[in-house]
């Protein structure tokens, strides 16, 4: 599978210390842009594809808060982490729950932890610029056949590239596609076809699993669950799962399952 193009990360502080910091932290492996104020770091995000911004708080003329807050106007799935002093930690709060922010550290953070957080959101930002495409060419094929079947072949291309498992759910919790490593995991054969199937019946979950996963998915939390999944030889394992959702006509509804052997 060919290398992944390096993703773009935006750096903001008003303190050119702080910025060649980030900088020599994140640049071995990703392309990382810096600016010292918020009007030059919107500059920068209009002309660039920006993935992820971490922005100080405190900075003259617009404050880190304001600045995400119009990145996510403008490209919502863009991830953003905030730096913060102590007095700041209620404002990075009320930012998160506004949904505008999706991490807060404190200064000064651990170059460790903030790599991993690094390395968390831009999963994630994978996963919903996926979906976003998939959204998108849903629209645009709209009663296309031709270039709906172009397009789901696409998609399942993708799919059965990625080295973890994805089941992707439709409505009433119909399977709809299986990823071939999905397959592997579950221990399906090739020529098995699984799309119609409940999803519940190969992931044995209750509501009770479900509603933790749920919490998860809203605190924006990667980590994987352990889960009990039957297996294509009628057996039972324990996979690390983890679940995104959907809002639907009958309320949250299960979108797709990414997992891995436990």
């Amino acid at each position: 599978m060919p290398d992944e193009p390096r993703r773009t990360i935006l750096c903001v502080d008003d303190e050119q210390d702080v910025v060649d910091s980030l900088y020599d932290t994140l640049m071995d492996v990703y392309d990382v842009k810096t600016a010292t104020s918020g009007e030059d770091a919107l500059k920068i995000f209009n002309e660039e594809d920006i993935s992820l911004v971490i922005t100080d708080q405190r900075m003259p003329e617009m404050e880190g808060t304001e600045l995400l807050a119009r990145i996510n106007e403008t490209k919502p799935i863009c991830k953003k982490i905030l730096l913060t002093g102590y007095a700041d930690i209620n404002s990075a709060i009320d930012a998160i729950n506004k949904g505008s922010v999706d991490r807060y550290f404190s200064k000064p953070w651990e170059d460790e932890e903030l790599i991993k957080a690094v390395e968390a959101l831009l999963a994630m930002y994978n996963i919903d610029e996926f979906f976003a495409k998939v959204i998108e060419d849903a629209k645009d094929m709209k009663g296309k056949a031709e270039t709906a079947k172009g397009t789901r072949e696409v998609i399942e291309r993708f799919l059965d590239s990625c080295l973890t498992g994805i089941c992707v759910v439709g409505d009433k919790d119909k399977v709809e596609y299986l990823n071939e490593k999905g397959k592997e995991i579950l221990k399906y054969k090739e020529s098995d076809d699984i799309k119609g199937m409940d999803f519940k019946e190969i992931f044995l979950m209750d509501e009770i699993n479900k509603e933790g996963f749920w919490e998860k998915y809203l605190k924006k939390d990667l980590s994987h669950d352990r889960l009990n999944a039957k297996l294509g030889d009628g057996s039972t394992a324990i996979v690390q799962a983890s679940l995104t959702f959907i809002a639907g006509e009958k309320g949250i509804q299960v979108a797709g399952i990414v997992f891995d052997r436990s």
